[in-house]
């Protein structure tokens, strides 16, 4: 009788855990969606994502019921395992069902049926290139492996499960690494082209790798893209004030003033200057900037205001949750965005808008008395918190006034 090798000796099974997790034997695929049963498709995940280590039934029994109640949880399992090889042997066409096997009291993969896991491709690679006697073409050779089999987070449908995560952390390490260490080769070589292609993909996946924005950015001032330079580096400006509440590192600020030094706007006439400062005709609401450019507004109208004679009134917007509890973790970003957009949008083309930190928002009120700033906030405050924009947060605000004499003393003492 043949043995489940020799049946699929010129047959292998490839199995993708990157980007996707779906199995593929000749032309039949099998993925989540054509499994009867969540934790079927959860034990067949399980299994495979510790193929290489043992693992006891009381582990894959923990993570498969975690605290549900089931009266024989042996006996769940084996059935579970016995539903995992039929759907195995009838959706990708096997004749026998041996790769699920019974190994030291839990359920494993037979790791004698012969397969290609992507994850395991990417991880041979890596693991060569820890070599220090490789050559420049070998090298290459591994890092674009690396970056191809890449196609995306390590089992991303399940990416939130605990067991799941450490291994995906692992994986995007591996990847961030090789697309640094190609890009700086390709850098060398003048394919600044691949390089922004690089780069900009691996931002997609994770946009607060500071490096990639660096190589970025490097990459188009190579190649005299200065205006593509200085946007990009807005744009990281923004995403890490926004989102972190920091500046982006020194690096990436001495490539921009690179970017700016080396460009041709000095050249410019000034009729061309003024088209770009012009701000848009029909743009509504107040001016959304970063905590930077605030401060900088801020001072300025501070010194104006010593020649005016009129107030400043700052106010600061507070996010939690109802009745000043912690805020709930789902769907803050988009919370957070409709929450700009209510804020700008209810206040004057001369108010200036800045997110602070992660929870808070500040506000500069102009040509206001104090009392109207007060009524100004206290409408705002309440307009949000009627809004159902999340039923779960709810603003507060505080309003301060700088008065001028106390600027006039300030600049004094300096």
């Amino acid at each position: 009788m043949e043995t489940s090798v020799e049946l699929h000796r010129n047959q292998e099974l490839e199995i993708q855990m990157l980007g996707d997790f779906c199995l593929r034997y000749g032309d039949q695929i099998l993925s989540g969606d054509r499994i009867r049963g969540k934790q079927v498709w959860s034990l067949l995940e399980y299994i495979m994502v510790n193929r290489h280590n043992e693992i006891s039934m009381d582990g894959q029994i923990q993570v498969l019921w975690e605290d549900d109640e089931v009266d024989d949880p042996a006996n769940a399992l084996k059935n579970l395992a016995y539903r995992l090889r039929v759907a195995l042997r009838n959706s990708l066409g096997l004749k026998d069902m041996d790769t699920i096997v019974f190994k030291h009291g839990a359920y494993a993969w037979n790791k004698s049926f012969l397969c290609i896991v992507d994850a395991d491709l990417l991880e041979e690679s890596y693991k060569a290139l820890q070599q220090n006697s490789l050559d420049l073409v070998t090298q290459k050779m591994h890092l674009e492996k690396i970056i191809r089999l890449y196609k995306g987070g390590f089992m991303p449908q399940s990416a939130y499960k605990e067991w799941i995560l450490p291994q995906a952390v692992y994986y995007q390490r591996i990847y961030m690494e090789a697309v640094q260490r190609y890009s700086t080769i390709l850098l060398d070589e003048g394919d600044c082209s691949a390089v922004e292609e690089l780069c900009r993909r691996a931002i997609s996946i994770d946009p607060f790798v500071e490096t990639n924005h660096a190589l970025l950015i490097q990459a188009l001032i190579q190649s005299k893209n200065h205006g593509k330079a200085i946007e990009h580096y807005n744009y990281v400006n923004k995403l890490y004030y926004d989102e972190l509440g920091v500046r982006p590192s020194d690096q990436i600020t001495k490539l921009y003033h690179m970017a700016v030094d080396k460009g041709d706007a000095s050249a410019q006439d000034i009729s061309m200057i003024k088209d770009d400062l012009k701000e848009v005709a029909d743009i509504n609401g107040a001016i959304y900037c970063n905590y930077e450019e605030f401060k900088m507004i801020y001072q300025l109208e501070a010194r104006a205001s010593l020649r005016s004679g009129k107030s400043i009134f700052i106010a600061l917007l507070t996010v939690t949750g109802k009745d000043r509890k912690s805020l709930p973790k789902n769907n803050l970003d988009t919370t957070f965005e409709k929450l700009k957009n209510s804020i700008v949008y209810a206040l004057r083309k001369d108010d200036v808008v800045a997110r602070y930190g992660r929870t808070q928002f500040l506000l500069m009120l102009s040509n206001l008395t104090y009392e109207n700033s007060n009524m100004v906030l206290d409408r705002l405050v309440k307009k949000i918190n009627c809004s159902g924009i999340d039923d779960a947060v709810e603003v507060y605000g505080q309003l301060q006034t700088l008065e001028p004499i106390e600027l006039e003393e300030q600049y004094v003492s300096v």
